[in-house]
Order: C-alpha cells, then sequence, then structure tokens
C-alpha cells in the first residue's frame, strides 16, 4: 500500500520494516552494554598480579668433536682381510653343495613351506612324513635331503618326533657353512 504525496511516493510498508529494525538493534545495544562490564573488568584484573614462573634456559655446552685417526690404515671390511681359515683349501666348514647330486622331492619346496606330520618304523628304519604347502605326503629318511639350503637329514627322533637337518649356506664371507635346522611336529 502507498500513499501518495505531491512530491514523492512514500512505500509505508518498507519504512516500517526499517524503523522495526533500528529500535529492535537500539534495544540490543542498551542491554548489552550494560552486563558485559564487569567482565571486562574481571578479565583485566584477574591475572595482573600473577606472573608465569619460566625456567631459565639450560646453559649449552659447547660441542667437542670426536677425531678419527684411523682414517688412513687400513680398511677392516675390505677384501684383503678375508682369509681362509682351513689349511685344506676348502672354503668354509661344511665343504660345498654337490652341484651333480640328483635333487630329491623335498628339495623343490623352501623349508618353512614343509610340515612334519609323522613319523614311522619300517623294517627298524625310522622315516618321516612332510606334508608339502601344496597337500603332498612324502617320507624320507636318514640320509635323505629337503628344503632348498641342501638340507640332509642327520637324525629322526621317534620319541621327540622331530628331524633334524644340516644345511649349507653361504655366510657373509662367501664361504658354505653347515647349519643345523629342526623341525617338528607342531600340535
Amino acid at each position: 500500500m502507498s500513499y501518495r504525496n505531491k512530491n514523492r511516493d512514500v512505500d509505508t510498508p518498507g519504512v516500517f520494516k526499517a524503523i522495526l529494525i533500528i529500535g529492535v538493534m537500539g534495544l540490543f545495544q542498551a542491554c548489552q552494554s550494560g552486563e558485559m562490564d564487569d567482565l571486562r573488568q574481571f578479565v583485566a584484573t584477574a591475572y595482573q598480579d600473577k606472573k608465569p614462573e619460566i625456567e631459565p634456559l639450560p646453559e649449552i655446552q659447547p660441542y667437542k668433536g670426536f677425531e678419527y685417526a684411523a682414517a688412513d690404515s687400513e680398511d677392516p671390511f675390505g677384501s684383503k682381510n678375508i682369509e681362509n681359515t682351513r689349511a685344506d683349501g676348502v672354503s668354509g666348514e661344511g665343504g660345498s653343495p654337490d652341484e651333480n647330486r640328483r635333487k630329491e622331492p623335498l628339495e623343490a619346496y623352501p623349508l618353512d613351506a614343509l610340515k612334519m606330520v609323522g613319523t614311522l618304523t619300517q623294517d627298524q628304519i625310522a622315516w618321516v612324513i612332510v606334508q608339502t604347502s601344496d597337500g603332498k605326503a612324502l617320507r624320507a629318511t636318514l640320509g635323505n635331503y629337503m628344503g632348498q639350503n641342501d638340507g640332509k637329514i642327520t637324525e629322526i627322533s621317534l620319541d621327540e618326533q622331530k628331524v633334524i637337518l644340516a644345511e649349507l649356506v653361504l655366510d657373509t664371507a662367501g664361504r658354505w657353512v653347515s647349519r643345523e635346522r629342526e623341525i617338528s611336529i607342531d600340535e
């Protein structure tokens, strides 16, 4: 609804809304100024007499470097320092694997993929029953090989349900050494 004045048109609802908004804002301002004074005063004086205690920084000691005096000496890890300790010229304590030996079926699997499932005695010969990772059950006796490190069966213990192998592996100096491994029945 509009009223017509001689010189201009006046929009009454728009003027009324503007006056209402200005009035409400004035009321909020009047209410707000009185409540905040005590809060401002508290913040200003609350920690005025309390100062935080800060520990002094520790004294930094000067760094004393280490001088390496053996820089001109021979390298202890060089190839000149690797010696063959055997008098017969064979490298290592276990000899080397026989490359001409025919591989046995249990040598196609790594030792951790083989599982001992039992033992038996036939004609007073102890046998071990081994299950492969693909489900095959194979048997072996003393002197047979198993695993991929030329593991030769040296003992089958029927009482303790375990097999002891002697594997040939390369040590860090490139020599063949024999190490003992054991496989037992996992319950």
